[in-house]
């Protein structure tokens, strides 16, 4: 079910001619969720990102990068993310240091979060 979050009224003049336009900013429940698990996976990503580049850690990066940065269109993005950096622990386990399993195993634990919300 959709419903309605803010309705806005925009007036804008062009031409000398004044248009009004109303749209109904809506989201699907569950929708902001969504976006919140997003961000917090974002952060972690990023962080992920810096440390592996600071490491020159290739492989690690490959993984990541295999799933991240989150576009759009993508469908369960998280879940993309989390199955790809399991792949990474599961066959590269020797990659990884204490922080990037520290950040991995915080990410794997948003997404189960997420899943159960």
């Amino acid at each position: 079910m959709i419903e309605a979050k803010a309705m806005e009224s925009i007036l804008e003049s062009r031409n000398g001619h004044g248009l009004a336009y109303i749209g109904i900013k809506a989201r699907p429940h569950g929708l902001d969720a969504d976006f919140r698990l997003r961000a917090q996976v974002n952060e972690l990503c990023i962080a992920l990102f810096d440390h592996w580049c600071e490491r020159r850690e290739l492989t690690p990066l490959i993984y990541l990068l295999h799933a991240w940065p989150f576009l759009p269109s993508m469908h369960r993005p998280v879940e993309m993310l989390a199955a790809s950096l399991r792949d990474l622990l599961l066959f590269h386990d020797e990659a990884l240091d204490d922080r990037g399993r520290q950040l991995i195993g915080d990410i794997r634990t948003l997404e189960v979060e997420g899943c159960s919300a």
